[in-house]
């Protein structure tokens, strides 16, 4: 598996398994976000609605309550009564311990003359009949005015009663305390920024807004937000950041021109579905970052997984190639040694009817030609041991390619490797190699062919020998520890190691490294083999140009095994 194979594996993951649930999940928490958000704005301005038609009722109240106790005024007392002063401000002097709402009380004339006044300006003679109140309530019965100056040059508003007395008409006005009034309407917490104020048609503010507006002056969101008819509609107002814009609701207020307006910063409205928000957002985002991670390095670990596996596949496919050509050499083997061991027979039988007719004329040649006679006996030995070296080749194919049985025996390593080794001592010191060898005290004894590992573990020291040949300060080192139910045998060396290419190739039949003529490229296959037959696993590490390592790992036998082995 290339490594953009591996990458993509892992994008494909990523994408499929985390990114894309990620994604819908992120989906759908933003939609129930968003629907949190407009039934949380829906039910901010139904409470504003609530609350401010609940303080309006207050003012109404207040309002009819007033309106009441001066008609009451002007049914209880006729026109003789109330146009005297004292009479009249001993009737204030009773309605300020009632209610400190009232600031003076007039009587006025038809022609709207003030004929009596309690209060603290001096107001009697005044003319009132070209001001806006009088003129209005010459045709209803009670009007509430609008702030304005009038002749005390403060702001106020009055509510006039029109009383008709034997057919004539007269009028009973009282000014109503504008802070008394103002404290009521600002009467309302809503939050940190809620407040409440009251507007005419025209947007002209009739008490003051809290945040910036004085009485008798226009509201500076009236005319920019599109008039009464907005506020009315009870929506978001203003400009800018979300702390400057507001929530607005205006209702009417009876027997007026009047609006009670109730508005409170977005920011202050919506603070808990503002929080809410943030920390489902941060959280999310927190969650989301913690899942790609996550997913990320789960994808990253399952694509390194079907790497892992295919590689161990293609070994494995290597090795059952490596098996098949293994096997074929072995049945070639087989049919070469056994043509070659039939000559043999017939050369060793030659050879022994030699030697026997050697010995019945040995005493006749002894006297004539000594010389030629020991020639023969040179020549025979040659030839013998030339056919037992053949012998043993044979038998070395054979035994290459039929496995024959193992002859399994205790095995104590701790000896037997010293011994191994002093078999190659003397050609490594010729060659100026050292020996390391690491050997624990305490191993256990293993069963196994010591014939076969003698055979394996010499081949690997004369490899590491030939591989050290020529190179600086050159090492073997043998070491033998116990790793849980196995031995492991390790065979390093610092020598001219193998090339990558070659790695797959090693423990193939007939490759070699060596040059022609060197090696037959049999001894590490054999050693493959032999390990794989005494039920243990030979493997390679090496890097070109720094040397290589085998590691052999062995399985220990139980103790009752032994004892049976011994037995």
């Amino acid at each position: 598996m290339q490594a953009d194979d591996t990458k993509q594996i892992r994008r494909m993951l990523l994408f499929r398994l985390f990114l894309l649930p990620c994604a819908v999940l992120l989906l759908v928490c933003g939609i129930i976000i968003y629907f949190f958000a407009i039934y949380s704005s829906h039910q901010a301005k139904r409470e504003l609605q609530r609350i401010a038609m609940d303080h309006r009722n207050l003012i109404n109240q207040f309002l009819l309550e007033k309106t009441a106790i001066l008609k009451f005024i002007t049914v209880s007392f006729n026109w003789d009564e109330l146009s005297s002063k004292s009479r009249l401000q001993s009737i204030f002097r009773n309605l300020q311990a009632q209610s400190k709402a009232f600031f003076d009380l007039g009587v006025f004339d038809a022609d709207g003359n003030h004929m009596a006044y309690a209060g603290p300006f001096d107001l009697v003679g005044k003319s009132y009949a070209q001001s806006e109140w009088f003129m209005a309530v010459r045709t209803q019965e009670v009007y509430i005015s609008d702030e304005f100056l009038g002749y005390r040059k403060l702001p106020h508003f009055i509510i006039a009663i029109r009383r008709v007395e034997n057919g004539n008409v007269w009028y009973l006005r009282a000014t109503i305390d504008t802070y008394y009034f103002n404290d009521l309407v600002e009467d309302i917490r809503i939050g940190r920024t809620g407040e409440a104020y009251i507007i005419n048609r025209k947007g002209i503010l009739q008490t003051r807004r809290r945040s910036d507006g004085r009485i008798m002056e226009v509201d500076p969101d009236y005319h920019s937000q599109g008039g009464i008819q907005e506020y009315q509609n009870s929506g978001y107002l203003g400009t800018g950041s979300i702390k400057s814009r507001y929530i607005y609701t205006a209702v009417p207020i009876e027997q007026t021109d009047w609006f009670l307006v109730v508005r409170q910063s977005m920011g202050d409205a919506f603070a808990s579905v503002i929080f809410a928000m943030i920390f489902s957002v941060v959280t999310l985002t927190v969650v989301g970052t913690g899942v790609t991670v996550t997913g990320y390095r789960m994808a990253a670990n399952l694509a390194t997984r079907l790497k892992l596996a295919d590689l161990e596949k293609r070994e494995m496919r290597t090795q059952l190639i490596l098996a098949g050509k293994m096997a074929e050499v072995g049945e070639m083997s087989t049919g070469i040694a056994h043509e070659i061991n039939n000559p043999l027979q017939v050369m060793m039988s030659e050879l022994a009817m030699i030697q026997s007719i050697t010995e019945d004329i040995e005493p006749t040649i002894q006297a004539h030609d000594a010389e030629k006679l020991a020639m023969l006996k040179e020549s025979r030995e040659v030839i013998s041991n030339q056919i037992k070296r053949c012998s043993k080749i044979t038998q070395g194919l054979l035994n290459f390619a039929h496995r024959t049985d193992n002859t399994l025996a205790p095995v104590r390593l701790q000896t037997f490797v010293p011994k191994i080794l002093n078999m190659v001592d003397q050609r490594a010191r010729v060659e100026n190699i050292r020996i390391i060898q690491q050997i624990e005290d305490q191993l256990p004894e293993i069963i196994s062919d010591a014939g076969q590992l003698q055979q394996v573990f010499l081949n690997l020291l004369n490899n590491a020998i030939y591989a050290c040949r020529g190179r600086p300060q050159p090492e073997i080192r043998i070491q033998v520890l116990q790793e849980s139910s196995q031995v492991v045998i390790s065979v390093a060396d610092n020598g001219c190691g193998f090339k990558p290419e070659d790695l797959e190739k090693v423990f193939r039949p007939f490759f070699t490294t060596k040059p022609v003529g060197q090696g037959t490229g049999l001894g590490l296959s054999t050693a493959y083999g032999i390990i794989k037959g005494l039920g243990g696993e030979i493997t390679l590490t090496s890097e070109f140009n720094a040397g290589s390592v085998f590691h052999i790992r062995l399985p220990i036998s139980d103790k009752d095994n032994i004892h049976d082995v011994r037995n």
